[in-house]
């Protein structure tokens, strides 16, 4: 079951669509929406709330928001009003990005160990979702269809050098493919820059 790097991709059902590739990350603090998905939502420009708040990733660049959008979103047997922040972005695999502000509106422990979300249903009760376990066609070419190869696991240490300080690091496939360079180029989820844009 550990034996894995898989980011924890679901499909929630967005004002009754129901939209694939959808992340959870606890490394994000807000909710972000691809400006390219609010036409597969039925919704424009004129849905959008204005805000002059950016959007920041881990790297430091900056990105404007077009807006914020209120998206019913039902995961399970849960139902939630939730803001998303409205980007341009191209270079994401995700069709939605669910960060923290969900994961707690929504009462849920996700677990990218085992690739499930464990929900308080309103009843109290609580209810066990998985993950997708292959949310990419093996045709596509994101760098998270890479993680979903079953021979790649975690990152181990080749040896232990003269001074006993463990060197060389290997993650099976991830090495074998060549793609330890494509690490340095991850970027990961937008977070909340808490300066307004002067424009």
């Amino acid at each position: 079951m550990a034996n894995h790097l898989r980011p924890l991709f679901i499909t929630a059902n967005f004002r009754g669509v129901p939209i694939p590739k959808v992340m959870v990350d606890g490394g994000a603090a807000i909710n972000l929406l691809p400006h390219r998905m609010l036409s597969k939502m039925g919704r424009t420009e004129k849905d959008l709330i204005p805000t002059r708040l950016t959007v920041t990733n881990c790297a430091g660049g900056i990105t404007k928001t077009h807006g914020i959008l209120d998206v019913d979103v039902i995961f399970g047997s849960k139902k939630l009003k939730i803001a998303f922040f409205v980007v341009d972005t191209t270079s994401t695999t995700y069709n939605s990005l669910l960060g923290r502000d969900w994961i707690h509106q929504s009462l849920c422990v996700p677990s990218t160990l085992h690739q499930q979300l464990a929900l308080w249903n309103e009843e109290g009760y609580m209810e066990i979702v998985e993950a997708d376990p292959r949310p990419f066609l093996p045709s596509a070419m994101y760098f998270e269809v890479r993680y979903y190869h079953d021979d790649l696991g975690p990152f181990t240490f080749l040896r232990v050098n003269q001074n006993g300080r463990p060197h060389g690091v290997t993650a099976q496939r991830l090495i074998e493919d060549g793609l330890a360079s494509s690490l340095e180029d991850w970027n990961r989820p937008f977070v909340l820059n808490l300066q307004n844009s002067d424009d």
